[in-house]
């Protein structure tokens, strides 16, 4: 297990989580589901490491599918940084490769940013 996924189960753990993977994120509590969610999104889209953001994804990656698109915007708009371009970037990335059909919500976030780098991301996005 690499330094990254080590630290990102300390993380889960201490917001709660008890799973052994996050194919069953859908079962535990929304509020512990939630931070869990962000945490990973946080890993799959802030950093710099290509190891971690990679790992990051992968645990996105690993939930389920419905639920993530059920909840994947309401988790971004009450904690994730979409105001920066980078982040909201990698977003989108990783937005696209696991629930591309929450893609336009989440463009509509930044729709009324004045940051000429937000605004490019949603060009290339839309």
């Amino acid at each position: 297990m690499i330094w990254q996924e080590k630290r990102l189960w300390e993380q889960v753990r201490g917001v709660g989580f008890t799973g052994s993977d996050f194919t069953a994120l859908d079962s535990c509590d929304k509020e512990t589901a939630g931070r869990v969610l962000l945490i990973l999104l946080e890993w799959a889209c802030y950093g710099q490491n290509v190891n971690g953001i990679g790992m990051g994804r992968k645990k996105v990656a690993e939930v389920p599918r419905d639920w993530l698109a059920a909840h994947i915007v309401e988790v971004v708009r009450n904690g994730f940084e979409y105001a920066d371009d980078w982040n909201y970037r990698r977003l989108l990335e990783v937005v696209n490769q696991t629930v591309p059909e929450v893609t336009a919500e989440l463009l509509a976030l930044n729709a009324d940013s004045g940051d000429p780098e937000i605004q490019d991301v949603i060009e290339d996005y839309q």
